[in-house]
C-alpha cells in the first residue's frame, strides 16, 4: 500500500513539473481526436421495400442513410410502423401477417437480403452499403 501512495505521488510531481504546454498539447490533441471519430460515423445507403404475394406494397420502397453496421431490427423500427409478438415482425405498416384458416394459407413476414433469404433474424444483420431488402408477406 506504502509502494502504491508512493508511486501515485511521484506520478503527480513528475507531471506537475511538465512543462505546462506539453500537458495542454496532450489535452487538446486527445479532445481533437474525439471529436473527430465521434463526427466519422459512416453511413451507408440502403434500400427497404414490402412486398405481398412478389407485389410491391405502394409506397413502401425506402432508400435510406444508416450508420454502417447497424442492425436492420432497429432501422425497421425507425422507418416503419412495426407489430411484433415472440421476437418476430407480426406486422409493417399495417399489413398484418395472416393465420391459416380454412379458406386461406397462413401469410407470415420473411425478408431477402441483395436476393438471397436471410437465415438469421432482423435484429442480425447488419446493414452495409448498398444492401437490398426486401420483405415478403409470404403464403406457407
Amino acid at each position: 500500500m506504502k509502494k502504491l501512495l508512493l508511486a501515485l505521488s511521484l506520478s503527480l510531481v513528475l507531471f506537475g513539473c511538465a512543462p505546462a504546454d506539453t500537458a495542454e498539447s496532450t489535452s487538446v490533441a486527445e479532445s481533437s481526436a474525439v471529436a473527430v471519430s465521434s463526427e466519422a460515423a459512416e453511413t451507408v445507403s440502403v434500400t427497404i421495400s414490402l412486398t405481398d404475394g412478389g407485389t410491391v406494397i405502394a409506397g413502401s420502397e425506402k432508400t435510406l442513410e444508416v450508420e454502417a453496421g447497424a442492425n436492420l431490427l432497429d432501422v425497421m423500427k425507425e422507418n416503419y410502423t412495426i407489430e411484433e409478438a415472440d421476437g418476430f415482425i407480426t406486422a409493417i405498416d399495417g399489413v398484418v401477417q395472416a393465420e391459416a384458416t380454412a379458406e386461406t394459407k397462413a401469410k407470415y413476414w420473411l425478408f431477402d437480403v441483395n436476393g438471397e433469404p436471410s437465415m438469421v433474424g432482423a435484429a442480425d444483420v447488419a446493414l452495409q452499403e448498398g444492401d437490398v431488402i426486401v420483405w415478403n408477406l409470404t403464403e406457407m
